[in-house]
């Protein structure tokens, strides 16, 4: 019953994970990877690991959308998809990215320092629902004008409480992925 239950939440999280990747590639013919101008928008994805979870470390998805307000600065969603055997893990963020050009690159790779919060559901033991803040880095290398590749570490600070004796305080994630 409990197997069920789990693969059911699995699989209406992976559900989840693809229609909002579907979602961002649907809309990614008016996005430039390399365009960082106000008012323009790029998407991106990642896989990876979540480290101490309420379940131990987790496979990893991140989906994220970036709309810029000025050349240096966007604002976006951030969706993070964790698994492992028994647990699901779903947080949504509101994120606030500052892009950084690295001389010599011919503006090719920036770092990517980014901040925000939000909250964050487990389907471990008791589920549990907590708030989310979240701090991180990126490098990002852009390939051509439509697309980039990514290595993001996110730093998730959390409250879950999933009846384990230390609960999940900080949970490092590190994922690689694309964005266009």
């Amino acid at each position: 019953m409990r197997q069920r239950r789990i693969l059911r939440t699995l699989i209406r999280t992976l559900l989840l994970g693809l229609a909002v990747g579907l979602t961002l590639v649907a809309a990614a013919p008016s996005a430039w990877a390399a365009d960082a101008h106000p008012g323009s928008w790029t998407f991106g994805a990642g896989a990876g690991f979540l480290g101490d979870t309420p379940d131990g470390t987790a496979f990893a998805m991140n989906f994220y959308a970036d709309a810029f307000l000025t050349r240096n600065l966007s604002l976006g969603p951030l969706l993070q998809l964790g698994f492992t055997g028994d647990m699901s893990q779903v947080g949504v963020s509101g994120q606030v990215k500052y892009w950084i050009d690295i001389p010599g690159t011919d503006n090719r790779l920036k770092v990517v320092p980014e901040a925000g919060i939000g909250f964050v559901h487990t389907g471990f033991r008791n589920d549990d629902t907590s708030w989310l803040i979240v701090l991180g880095a990126s490098a990002d290398y852009r390939l051509n004008n439509k697309l980039s590749v990514t290595g993001t570490l996110l730093l998730n600070f959390t409250s879950l409480d999933t009846d384990r004796a230390t609960g999940a305080d900080v949970m490092p994630g590190f994922t690689v992925g694309v964005r266009f």
